[in-house]
């Protein structure tokens, strides 16, 4: 190991980690919850925006993510080669997914001619001409493609978390974990 990495991932690491994690989590509640209520209740339109604001806010968090991860060192990797290549391959395709989300979300809205609300407090403004086909193919993306994928990726990551937790009996889900 070399002298200067860090044993385990830095206090914001772990955050932007966790925060991140509960965010995608409150992001499908949103979509799920407003499936309670009819076309038209308030509070329909009220989750889906929640769920837009949310999306949004995972899409900052990730760049502000990817900043913080070029800037600061990582812990050297634990596990044999095949895990360390694997691990990578999962962490580029659960960021590339995460990422992927928002920006299909918000082409979905902008494609359709939808307003997009954050919070309430603002509306984005309509930066793409109308293209009902093209929103379409991008639901579809969105809704079929990448939330089945970002399911399996969060999948492989925990697994493999626990694999080095109960198998390999290592320290790598220490590392992440808040205040390990």
């Amino acid at each position: 190991m070399d002298a200067k990495s860090p044993t385990s991932w830095n206090p914001v690491s772990k955050g932007l980690h966790w925060l991140i994690a509960l965010l995608l989590v409150a992001v499908w509640g949103a979509m799920e919850l407003h499936e309670f209520y009819t076309k038209g209740d308030p509070m329909r339109e009220w989750w889906k925006m929640l769920h837009f604001s949310l999306g949004l806010t995972v899409l900052v968090l990730m760049v502000l993510r990817f900043y913080w991860r070029a800037t600061h060192p990582r812990p050297t990797p634990i596990g044999a080669g095949w895990q360390q290549r694997l691990s990578s391959l999962v962490h580029g395709l659960l960021y590339l997914v995460v990422i992927g989300m928002p920006l299909g979300g918000f082409s979905v809205r902008q494609f359709a001619g939808k307003p997009v609300e954050v919070y309430g407090l603002f509306t984005l403004p309509q930066l793409t001409p109308v293209n009902h086909e093209l929103a379409e193919s991008i639901e579809f993306l969105h809704t079929e493609v990448f939330w089945y994928l970002l399911l399996g990726l969060v999948g492989l990551h925990v697994a493999g978390a626990l694999w080095h937790q109960f198998v390999d009996r290592d320290s790598t889900l220490k590392r992440m974990l808040p205040g390990g």
